[in-house]
């Protein structure tokens, strides 16, 4: 569970930078109030993830003391699975403020950041 969790955070480190850069840009200067501020909850929502998938790791060092327990193994397993939610979240609200700039409709990119958020959560 811990390496499962070890993969993971590599590729939301990435997504966390991805979404810093684009604050530099001079496009997002020119979104609109709303679509900053779901960035901004998207940053959070990441924050959560990274919080979730590196839990984990200092819970098993610090409870088991480098042991294997069970326990542990269930802990890490809720914490990981827990920290897909604020994945798909945080993706959804990315997708939604791009396809709002795609379609120049934010309605569409809500109802499109919807369906990829269900999707997410429907799969995994």
């Amino acid at each position: 569970m811990l390496t499962e969790a070890r993969v993971i955070l590599p590729g939301a480190q990435a997504l966390l930078g991805f979404q810093l850069i684009v604050v530099a840009t001079r496009s997002f200067d020119a979104l609109p109030a709303a679509a900053r501020l779901v960035h901004a909850i998207a940053l959070i929502l990441l924050r959560h993830l990274r919080i979730l998938l590196m839990a984990p790791a200092a819970y098993h060092r610090i409870v088991c003391e480098a042991r294997t327990a069970s326990s542990s193994f269930a802990s890490a397993s809720t914490l990981v699975i827990s920290a897909t939610l604020p994945l798909a979240l945080g993706i959804g609200c990315d997708v939604g403020i791009v396809m709002t700039e795609i379609f120049h409709s934010p309605m569409a990119g809500a109802g499109i950041a919807v369906l990829v958020t269900a999707g997410f959560v429907t799969l995994w």
